[in-house]
Parts: C-alpha cells; structure tokens; sequence
C-alpha cells in the first residue's frame, strides 16, 4: 500500500501570522482569545434583550445560514483584504444569532455557561504562559482547568445526571475546537486580522464538512489507500 500523505496540507494565505516573528504570533494569540472570550461577554449581555421566541431549532437554523454565508464569502474571497473587513462588519450579525440561541436554549432549561469557562482558561493560560506557550499545554490545562470549574457549577446547581453530562460534555467539545481552530487560523490570519480571525472562530465550526471533502479529494489526487 503506498500512502504519500494522509492530509491534505493546511490552506494557508501570503503573509499569514506563521510567517512573523515568534513575539508577533503570541500577541495575536492572545488578542484573539481575549476578543473571543470579550465577544462571549456582548453575548451574554445580548441574551438580556427580548427577543421574539421562535424556539431552538429555527434559531439554530438561522445562524447555520448565516455562518455558512460568512464560509461561502470566505473561500469566494480568500487571501484578499476586503474579506477580512466584510468578516468584520459581520461579526455584530453573527454576536446578536449566537445570542438568539442561546436565550432559546435558556428557555428550554439547558445550561449554557461552559463556553465561557472554557474560553476564560485558554485566555488565561495564553496570558500567564507568556513565552513558553504551546498549543498542547494550552489544550490540556484548559480542558482540565475548566472541566472541574464546570463540574463544581453543576454540582452548586444541582444539575441531574443528564444536564451535568451535557455540560461537561459540550466543555470538552468547545475548548478542543477552539484550541484546535486557533492553531488552525494562523495561516489564514494576517497581523491586524484579529476580529476576522473571532469571526472564524465562530463559522468554522462548518469547515469540518468542508476539510472531510478536501481530505476525499485529496485521498482520490493522490491515489492513497490503493494497493499498487
């Protein structure tokens, strides 16, 4: 079985954050995670707006389509400068749908904090690590850090079995994604990108359809998995 290569290789633009200086790529991590974890906060304000109930499913429904909006116009302007404005302009749309489903999600009696807690221990580690950061200590510490802070608000709320699962379980989800989407975004990003970069980290949450097609196309140029 002759395997060249099992991934296909990142998509990267010209003049990414991998390009600059070691300093220069620590501070966009850090502002991005600390305008992430701020993004989270307008949320939580947002969600004490009225909003007009229309329940979980359509809620979720209008923010896929606006997320899968922001992909499209994403890969039809990739690398150029506009896109990252757009993005931009777009992230209060995509604040006040995240905050729509949240508050529907509230409704319904499911707990909705762990985002937050999750963001709060990766924000915290890019800011204490310093030089010495890594996206591996980051992932473990933060999924450790915030798994316990998590299950010691469950346990104070005196969730049952099912909504403490559910909250541990949506933690763990999160901060993998996020940790894995940062690392991801910094050949994509370019230094002053930043809100982009916040916004990506809310519509990514597609690109795993997105990359499970290029890993196929990739498989199929490169003929892997074929016995010669």
């Amino acid at each position: 079985m002759y395997v060249p290569n099992y991934i296909p290789e990142p998509l990267e633009v010209p003049g990414n954050i991998t390009e600059e200086r070691y300093p220069v790529r620590l501070m966009f991590i850090r502002r991005v995670a600390l305008l992430h974890i701020g993004s989270l906060g307008v949320i939580a304000l947002l969600t004490q707006l009225s909003f007009p109930r229309m329940g979980v499913w359509y809620a979720m429904v209008a923010l896929t389509l606006c997320l899968s909006g922001l992909d499209l116009l994403r890969i039809a302007l990739r690398g150029k400068a506009s896109e990252a404005k757009i993005s931009t302009l777009c992230l209060p749309m995509v604040l006040v749908l995240v905050a729509w489903g949240v508050q529907e999600t509230v409704i319904d009696g499911w707990p909705v904090f762990q985002p937050v807690i999750g963001v709060a221990c990766v924000a915290m580690f890019t800011v204490i690590a310093g030089r010495d950061f890594s996206f591996v200590g980051c992932y473990l510490l933060s999924l450790i850090g915030s798994s316990a802070v998590v299950a010691a608000c469950a346990n104070a709320g005196s969730f049952d079995r099912i909504h403490a699962a559910f909250a541990l379980g949506t933690n763990a989800c999160y901060v993998t994604y996020l940790v894995y989407d940062m690392a991801s975004l910094l050949a994509r990003r370019r230094l002053g990108e930043e809100l982009a970069a916040v916004v990506d980290l809310y519509r990514d949450v597609f690109n795993f359809f997105g990359y499970a097609v290029r890993m196929v196309k990739h498989w199929r140029k490169h003929r892997i998995w074929t016995v010669k």
